[in-house]
């Protein structure tokens, strides 16, 4: 019987023996962690002023001529916090013959229509002999459109002649 011992106390050992080489550690980790990246990107910055407008006909000898310069979009799909400023500028209202006017004034008005996050405000009436800030979007945050609707007004000089006028207004955005 000590033979059938002996192979049972060598079948204990080897059994012992594979649990030690396939036994669990004593600390396995029960959680792990994985960092994920990822990137978004941004848009445009986008100003769409009317293609053309007509000013309220005027007379010879009225101080000026006005009107709408039709709606004006902005789009800012950039997806920041930065805003935005509009800048416009006039070149000189000339009838082709001669007569020429310089002295023009802009007003964005107030925004007409805004999403997302923006504050629109306005400049109020200022001169765009030469490019100026005319409206501004500040407290961005995200994506975000504007509307504006703004008035052209041409100063006439007393001796003004009576004519055809045309100029151009620039309008931009940064």
């Amino acid at each position: 019987m000590n033979k059938k011992f002996g192979y049972v106390a060598v079948a204990a050992l080897g059994a012992l023996a594979l649990l030690g080489v396939t036994a669990l550690p004593a600390s396995a980790a029960a959680t792990g962690d994985t960092d994920v990246t990822f990137t978004l990107t941004g848009g445009t910055l986008d100003i769409t002023p009317a293609a053309s407008a007509a000013l309220t006909n005027g007379a010879t000898g009225d101080d000026d001529v006005s009107g709408s310069l039709g709606a004006v979009g902005v789009s800012d799909t950039r997806g920041s916090i930065a805003g935005w400023i509009i800048t416009a500028s006039s070149t000189t209202f000339s009838d082709g013959v001669g007569s020429a006017f310089t002295g023009v004034s802009y007003n964005s008005g107030s925004a007409t229509a805004t999403t997302g996050f923006i504050t629109a405000g306005s400049a109020g009436e200022v001169s765009i002999d030469n490019a100026v800030p005319v409206a501004e979007g500040t407290a961005a945050v995200g994506n975000n459109t504007a509307s504006f609707t703004p008035t052209l007004t041409v100063t006439l000089p007393t001796m003004s002649l009576a004519g055809n006028y045309t100029g151009t207004v620039t309008t931009s955005i940064a």
